[in-house]
């Protein structure tokens, strides 16, 4: 499988939940309530970290290095890329 690079448009925010499936992508912020924030942070979800989709739907699969993690779209909607 190969992967492909963030679609990058000036000007265009893009988060997680909006990702397409096998695009690698970094991290530039975690957005929303701080408690939001935070957990996602301690589960790995970092600035400057490399994540991939791998399966969308009601809940995304996300790869960040070698750990796949669940993680239901709203709270995707928070992680901010870098476009």
């Amino acid at each position: 499988m190969k992967l492909r690079k963030t679609p990058r448009t000036p000007g265009s925010h893009l988060d997680l939940s909006q990702l397409p499936r096998h695009v690698d992508a970094v991290i530039a912020e975690i957005a929303g309530p701080a408690h939001l924030a935070a957990r996602l942070r301690e589960l790995g979800f970092l600035p400057g970290e490399h994540l991939c989709v791998l399966r969308s739907g009601t809940a995304l699969i996300v790869q960040i290095g070698q750990t796949r993690l669940a993680l239901r779209c709203q709270d995707a909607a928070a992680i901010r890329l870098v476009p």
